[in-house]
């Protein structure tokens, strides 16, 4: 995974907006919920990844 496809967002956040971005192209917004066992969610549409801050941390 490299690490430009990877989002750290706050520790509070739960679910999350992708749209895509100009590294890995746009896409219809869509929400994702973080998965709650591991702090991550991955776009399907785009395959960048949010990760909890304190779970990146840990890595």
């Amino acid at each position: 995974m490299k690490i430009s496809n990877i989002k750290i967002i706050d520790d509070h956040v739960n679910s999350i907006s992708c749209s895509g971005d100009s590294d890995s192209g746009n896409h219809p917004q869509i929400f994702l919920k973080l998965n709650s066992e591991d702090g991550t969610v991955e776009c399907y549409y785009c395959g960048k990844t949010f990760i909890k801050k304190s779970v990146f941390d840990k890595k």
